[in-house]
């Protein structure tokens, strides 16, 4: 598309959602999915809003900024051509997915109350492996056996992670130290300058929904222990993302079979015979489910790092039933009925008892 033409049609559907968001609140909710950064989505909207059928793929963009990262360069964003302001309530890692709350014009002013607001998660863990960032994009630093642990001794460490807590964060967070994020100090092979101190937060409740014990091997073969619960079911397309690519579990490529202290986790995060849990944790602001998912992995006495992320909602609006897909956004009328079923959403929420 021609830039002057461009550039005159971001400007009229600026003011469109710029009225429109006057009028509603001027939020609604992406589903982000996992392998682009929050800050990514939000540049794809600003780059291809009101374009509609002519505007980027949504894979392309994704495509372009994965290669990025995998390269190890630090993503440079260029100038929109529009003005249009719009933020989010609250970072989504890269790998993490769902329910992303946007703001637009005056509705940025209202994102602060969804940062601050109750949250809920569901999170898969590994158990006897930690890593260095909590997650599986770090590298494995200490393992251990998961043999003796079963679902009784997970639902009586749980409470204990109940209500206020003390947490610290991982180094690999988004907080920010002297201008710097801790992620930006760690990748850039630099020291924190200070210590990272331990946070209030609050956890309304953790559910264990899923535990799956090591698969043990005798001489007649593998012992299957018994499995706690059922595990939630992921749609397709989230599926495929981590069973994929670089997560792909093959027994030909992956060296060793067996994970080692020094080597990154995200090829063992399908590793058929590791111990799994998944939880479904309600949480106000701040918390870090990587770090709960740490903490809790060493009251077992045996680690644990987080696998998969996916934020099933935030404050009214939960995933599926109020978020729009990515492929969405290039179109403006999708975005302003977002708006208003948001509005609706909200105003049904304050007017419950």
């Amino acid at each position: 598309m021609h830039r002057a033409l461009h550039s005159s049609l971001s400007s009229s559907v600026s003011g469109e959602l710029a009225a429109v968001a006057a009028v509603t609140g001027g939020l609604f909710a992406v589903n982000k999915p996992p392998g682009i950064s929050s800050a990514g989505v939000i540049d794809y909207i600003k780059r291809n809003v009101g374009l509609g059928g002519g505007a980027m793929p949504f894979d392309e963009h994704f495509e372009n900024e994965r290669l990025l990262r995998k390269a190890g360069k630090k993503i440079y964003r260029k100038k929109t051509p529009t003005s249009l302001r719009i933020g989010h309530a609250g970072t989504l890692d890269v790998e993490a997915s769902g329910v992303l709350v946007l703001g637009v014009e005056s509705g940025c002013k209202l994102l602060s109350q969804y940062l601050k607001g109750d949250k809920a998660y569901l999170a898969t863990g590994k158990l006897g492996l930690t890593t260095d960032s909590y997650d599986a994009e770090g590298r494995i630093m200490c393992i251990r056996d998961t043999t003796d642990v079963t679902s009784s001794m997970i639902l009586d460490a749980i409470p204990q992670f109940v209500g206020d807590i003390e947490q610290i964060p991982s180094s690999y967070s988004a907080i920010r130290v002297d201008g710097k994020r801790l992620y930006q100090y760690m990748r850039d092979g630099e020291k924190i300058p200070v210590e990272i101190k331990p946070r209030t937060v609050h956890i309304s409740d953790i559910k264990l929904l899923y535990y799956r014990p090591h698969k043990r091997t005798s001489g007649s073969g593998t012992l299957q222990s018994e499995v706690y619960g059922n595990r939630v079911k992921m749609p397709a397309a989230f599926m495929e993302y981590f069973t994929s690519g670089r997560y792909a579990w093959d027994e030909k490529t992956v060296v060793g079979k067996e994970p080692c202290v020094g080597e990154y986790m995200f090829p063992f995060i399908n590793q058929p015979n590791a111990s799994t849990i998944q939880l479904l944790v309600t949480c106000g602001g701040g918390v870090y489910i990587r770090s709960l998912i740490k903490d809790l992995g060493e009251q077992l006495g045996c680690g644990a790092t987080m696998a998969m992320l996916v934020r099933m909602a935030q404050g009214p609006m939960h995933l599926g039933r109020d978020t729009i897909d990515v492929h969405d956004l290039p179109y403006t009328a999708r975005i302003v009925e977002a708006m208003r079923r948001t509005q609706i959403r909200v105003a049904e929420t304050s007017a419950s008892p």
